[in-house]
């Protein structure tokens, strides 16, 4: 062990401040594909006009019937108030948003840093999470989306300091760290329930006094809970989305059902020609599994949110991804990321359920680690967007499959696909080890030049 130590540092020396340096810097890398993107129109996505509609709108701001809580809105409205009504706003909101996400990675990565055996496997995982293009494309897009990723990543610290030292004080930031969640994004009200199993069990294992469980439990569930039952209360009343626009009609037929979530389709194949979302070529009900058309979603950038707007920028809360045009070298570029990307979504379908079925022992015997934490919430936050999808309103053609609904997910996941290959397939040769950071360099250097 001593000696493949020692191979290791002569092949990959950086450590400590340095690797923080290494971090920082391919972030940054990130961030200006981001403002370079911004800057020809990346700030137009899926339902932009729906979002802008809410931010320049004071009277919408606060609209409880809408599809995301009013927080992401006041935010923005403030800051148009600040840069004006014109087409910088969205170029200025879009790099916040997007230096924000890379800030929030930046945490990520020193969260599951000392979980790693191999320093370079949990750099290629830097790599990998840093330029994967569902993430750096859905932080610049307008749009509640990407305020996922910062607010899971915060939770994940603070529930790190309950189970660590369950005192009021940390179980009541954990508390807020979860309103936070729900006030931006309804699907964080996932995690409620999670919490609550993991206390509970955590609470018989360490022979809590009910006095003090019940203490933690209100502290860190009450006030989310809250908001999230004021949240289906509010929406109820004005017939909104959470309560009844989602859903199919009564007699109606879903348009993606549990056997195109659960399988693979031989029409999967044609998604490696990285077709174009909106041109409506991969919209057809029941012809696409969901794991399909996730990984393309994951990999390209299907709905040309980096490729060129061929209208002018201007303030206009009307764009639309279909005004956008892709360059033809840009799909062999996403193609070969696409199929490089299987490799990284094996590892992941093979290491997610490894890591839960290792956190529920872990679980048992009192002995959670960070990673089974985020595979806990990760796995609850997953299928609160995934289970639901039959029943929901042309699910298919409305992209409830896209990758973007499940981001604090995809960290997770890709996580344990990373400390898979950390803990069972790099663990007798580190020549496994750079044969995998190799690898993710090749599948980053392509998503740069796809997202440039």
């Amino acid at each position: 062990m001593d000696k493949r130590n020692s191979s290791l540092t002569r092949i990959f020396p950086l450590k400590g401040r340095q690797l923080g340096i290494l971090w920082a810097g391919l972030l940054g890398i990130s961030v200006l594909l981001s403002i370079l993107a911004a800057l020809r129109g990346g700030y137009v996505g899926p339902d932009f006009n729906t979002h802008m509609t809410r931010v320049i709108t004071w009277g919408n701001v606060c609209d409880l019937s809408a599809t995301s809580p009013p927080t992401y809105y006041l935010l923005a409205h403030g800051l148009l108030l600040l840069v004006g009504s014109n087409k910088w706003f969205p170029i200025t909101l879009s790099i916040i948003q997007s230096s924000i996400n890379a800030a929030a990675m930046w945490w990520f990565f020193l969260f599951c840093e000392r979980r790693f055996n191999s320093a370079l496997i949990h750099t290629s995982l830097v790599l990998l999470l840093t330029f994967l293009p569902v993430r750096i494309m859905h932080a610049a897009v307008i749009g509640t989306d990407c305020t996922t990723i910062p607010v899971f990543v915060l939770v994940l610290f603070l529930f790190d300091k309950v189970l660590t030292q369950a005192t009021p004080r940390n179980a009541l930031l954990l508390g807020l760290g979860l309103s936070l969640g729900v006030c931006a994004k309804y699907s964080f009200i996932a995690l409620l329930p999670a919490v609550f199993l993991i206390l509970i069990c955590i609470w018989w294992k360490r022979a809590w006094s009910l006095r003090h469980f019940a203490m933690i439990c209100v502290l860190s569930l009450l006030l989310p809970s809250v908001f999230a039952l004021a949240s289906f209360w509010a929406s109820s009343r004005l017939h909104g989305y959470n309560t009844e626009k989602h859903w199919l009609p009564k007699g109606a037929v879903a348009d993606m059902n549990y056997q195109d979530l659960f399988s693979v389709k031989s029409n999967d194949l044609q998604l490696f020609k990285a077709p174009e979302y909106f041109k409506k070529e991969i919209l057809t009900a029941h012809k696409h599994s969901y794991l399909g058309l996730s990984h393309m979603g994951i990999f390209t950038d299907t709905m040309n949110i980096f490729q060129d707007l061929n209208v002018p920028q201007r303030f206009e809360p009307n764009l639309i991804p279909d005004l956008k045009t892709r360059r033809p070298w840009k799909t062999p570029v996403m193609q070969a990321s696409m199929c490089l990307g299987t490799l990284w979504t094996l590892l992941a379908l093979i290491g997610a359920p490894w890591l839960v079925a290792r956190a529920l022992g872990n679980l048992w015997k009192d002995h959670l680690e960070r990673e089974d934490v985020a595979a806990f919430l990760g796995v609850a936050y997953f299928l609160l967007m995934f289970l639901p999808i039959p029943f929901v309103y042309f699910g298919d053609f409305f992209g409830y499959w896209t990758p973007r609904l499940i981001l604090p997910s995809l960290l997770c996941f890709f996580l344990a696909a990373f400390l898979l290959i950390d803990r069972k397939i790099a663990v007798r040769s580190h020549k496994i080890a750079l044969a995998v950071l190799v690898l993710v360099t090749m599948q980053c250097a392509i998503e740069v030049v796809m997202l440039t």
